[in-house]
């Protein structure tokens, strides 16, 4: 079997012999777990690769979480490499193949450049859960030296002082001692209460689901959700340009670039009923696909939801309740709500898009053609955000993709347990209620996406 002939790769021995196990507990020495864990991945063993650096820091942050002995072969391959649910890990080896190159490279790693690290990580043969190893601790406390010696600690410390009879004694400390104690005591104990509430702090934060923190602030309000999405006729070009997000190609009359920004028309209903039933409601499936996911999973937590189309959508109605926002170029309040944030979208009237960055504007990295055939398009992206929007006083999810596959890739993104673990681990304990936007990524092959991917956060 090839999963028994790679784990010939790991005969050598990872840890040095005066190590011993160890579990990290504290917030300070999983920082120190961490470190380590960059420090390997940063040696050209890791760094050169893709595959071995996300597989590596997933088990060791799983691990952290307390999820370490829940770590199975075919859990790992769906989270990290975007594998089917029901697929056969027999004929796809992928995770076993990995972990055993994995097991190796940190082997060759602590032979070498880690041979002084204090801190160490290993993966055993036939195991998915790293193990974390120190240096022992062979100084002994002075109070125990104290005691072999046939002293109280405080009898060994103690300055000398010359006797009457010329014979230097310690001085004794009488009823100081015991005051000394009682400080020392008490600062022990609100130290304790310190590192207790730390503890639990950190504890509630790593136990809880993500995928419920993620949805927490918009759940804890009682009212309604309204989800608001996109009809599938709409322009898309004309509803970026009335929120002044297009920007002039060369030869483009400079008139025609200064389109200032403007809330979405709520007074859509001008056309016939007849031009009305046949076209004024088309929706895009995508757009749909992902308003079902998230109404799905509202449902399952006992919450109700209103869905309305933009163009029929007013300021009152998303003051009304918590938001959902579906859809990005073609829906004015995700252009709206997105505007003041770090990351927004930026066009041209050639109707090329992209994800723009406020740090960098000249940036346009995350962009798609929406002009080009359908099977050429092979990326693309999408922004997911959990804001407090100041303008309606709710709390808003947006899920807007560039294109369809952005948008339905965004859609199963926030539903999906296991991405947001991940992006609990990138943002750290500001995942539970501060604000934040995603930039993800996902490659098409003929309108179907694959796993997604973590481009940039912003949080504040």
């Amino acid at each position: 079997m090839l999963g028994r002939a790679v784990e010939s790769h790991a005969d050598m021995p990872t840890v040095h012999p005066e190590s011993e196990i160890w579990v990290p507990k504290s917030l300070e020495e999983i920082e120190l777990v961490r470190r380590e864990l960059d420090s390997i991945l940063e040696t050209d063993r890791f760094k050169n690769s893709r595959r071995f650096p996300q597989l590596f820091r997933y088990l060791v942050e799983e691990t952290l979480a307390g999820r370490g002995e829940t770590l199975k072969e075919r859990s790992i391959g769906i989270a990290v490499f975007g594998s089917a649910a029901d697929y056969d890990t027999a004929e796809n080896p992928i995770v076993r193949v990995t972990v055993a190159e994995i097991r190796k490279r940190i082997a060759q790693y602590y032979q070498e450049e880690g041979q002084n690290s204090r801190i160490q990580i290993d993966l055993r043969p036939g195991h998915y859960m790293p193990r974390f190893y120190r240096e022992r601790e062979t100084a002994k406390a002075d109070g125990e030296i104290a005691a072999q010696e046939g002293h109280s600690p405080l009898e060994a410390q103690a300055p000398l002082v010359l006797a009457p009879s010329g014979v230097v004694e310690p001085v004794r400390l009488g009823r100081h001692r015991w005051s000394f104690r009682f400080l020392a005591l008490c600062a022990l104990l609100l130290a304790g209460l310190a590192l207790a509430a730390l503890g639990y702090e950190y504890w509630s934060w790593s136990h809880s689901s993500a995928l419920s923190e993620f949805w927490n602030p918009l759940l804890a309000d009682r009212r309604t959700v309204v989800i608001c999405m996109p009809m599938g006729n709409n322009n898309g070009g004309q509803t970026a340009e009335a929120a002044g997000i297009l920007e002039p190609e060369s030869g483009t009359p400079a008139a025609q670039s200064d389109a200032q920004p403007s809330k979405p028309n709520a007074n859509p209903h001008t056309s016939s009923f007849q031009t009305h039933e046949i076209m004024g409601e088309a929706i895009i499936f995508s757009d749909t696909v992902a308003v079902l996911r998230i109404s799905n999973y509202l449902a399952t937590h006992r919450r109700d939801s209103y869905l309305r189309l933009a163009p029929a959508t007013t300021l009152e109605d998303l003051r009304s309740g918590p938001v959902v926002l579906i859809g990005g170029i073609d829906n004015p309040w995700t252009l709206h709500a997105l505007a003041p944030l770090p990351y927004r979208f930026s066009g041209t009237r050639q109707e090329s898009y992209w994800i723009s960055d406020r740090n960098h504007p000249g940036k346009k990295d995350w962009g798609l053609d929406i002009k080009q055939q359908f099977s050429a398009v092979k990326r693309d992206y999408a922004i997911i955000a959990r804001i407090y929007d100041e303008s309606t006083g709710q709390i808003e999810v947006i899920v807007a993709g560039i294109g369809m596959s952005g948008t339905a890739m965004g859609g199963q993104f926030v539903v999906d347990a296991q991405q947001m673990e991940l992006l609990r681990h990138r943002i750290g304990p500001a995942f539970r209620d501060h604000n934040f936007e995603v930039i993800l990524s996902t490659d098409v092959v003929n309108g179907s996406t694959g796993s997604p991917r973590i481009e940039a956060v912003s949080v504040w």
